[in-house]
């Protein structure tokens, strides 16, 4: 054996070793401090469904408020910079981006339900939120039934009776011998009671247009907002699930979930 070949073994067998070491290093975790916005549940708790429906609807002040430490910004208004979505079957194929989103009526959410598989860190929840006021930049390019549409603009939507089930699967993280969850997949349906738009379109220069679309989509709301649901529940999750991720990567674990 050569001596670089020796050097190049050792050194893999000094890395592996170093892995191994490091996955099967104990935890130490301390005694951490318990902030005011967060109720803990235990792994034990046989009534867990309800404890973290609890601190869900616990977290609604502070969330509204906003909480620096955690870079998490008020949900009230929320704004959301960038909501981009693609529909390409049925009758409704576009693609539609919105800009500057600023939401309000989000903090009046309410956790209803909460179901959790705690060995598998996975956590559902239904939320119900009585209404939501949208305001944005728009562009839409695409067909609706059999016309072709491109326009851009400003927008104003308000939807009523927002009814949401929110599908979350976490990982455990282990830095420093501390456990914490990321949220490696999110998944959002919703529904809608009712809804309204308004829309003041810019690229063609002509109201009798923007008029036109306008009724059009007023009239056909719920069909629309069907056709478009899958495509805008996963554009939400994508922005939601990065929201999230800012606070579990930053909150231990044990924080949350005491093990007894």
């Amino acid at each position: 054996m050569t001596r670089t070949t020796f050097v190049l073994v050792f050194g893999f067998l000094a890395a592996a070793s170093a892995r191994d070491a490091d996955v099967s290093a104990p935890l130490k975790e301390p005694e951490f401090l318990t902030p005011e916005y967060i109720l803990p549940c235990s792994r034990l708790d046989p009534a867990i469904d309800i404890c973290i429906q609890k601190s869900l609807n616990h977290l609604r002040p502070y969330l509204i408020r906003g909480l620096p430490e955690l870079e998490l910004p008020p949900i009230e208004p929320l704004t959301i910079p960038e909501l981009g979505m693609q529909n390409g079957q049925g009758a409704v194929r576009v693609s539609a981006l919105f800009k500057n989103i600023n939401a309000i009526g989000p903090g009046n959410f309410t956790v209803s339900k909460a179901r959790a598989d705690i060995p598998n860190l996975r956590i559902d929840f239904h939320i119900t939120i009585p209404k939501i006021e949208l305001r944005g930049r728009y562009e839409v390019a695409g067909n609706v039934l059999l016309f072709p549409i491109q326009s851009q603009g400003d927008f104003w939507a308000v939807f009523s009776e927002v009814a949401a089930i929110a599908q979350v699967q976490g990982i455990e993280e282990i830095r420093e011998g501390v456990r914490y969850m990321r949220i490696s997949h999110l998944m959002i349906d919703f529904s809608l009671g009712r809804a309204r738009f308004r829309i003041v379109d810019e690229l063609n220069g002509n109201n009798v247009i923007g008029q036109a679309m306008n009724q059009f989509l007023n009239e056909n709301a719920k069909e629309i907002i069907e056709e478009m649901r899958p495509a805008a529940s996963t554009s939400i999750a994508t922005h939601f699930r990065g929201f999230l991720n800012k606070a579990f990567t930053k909150i231990p674990m044990k924080v949350w979930l005491h093990d007894t």
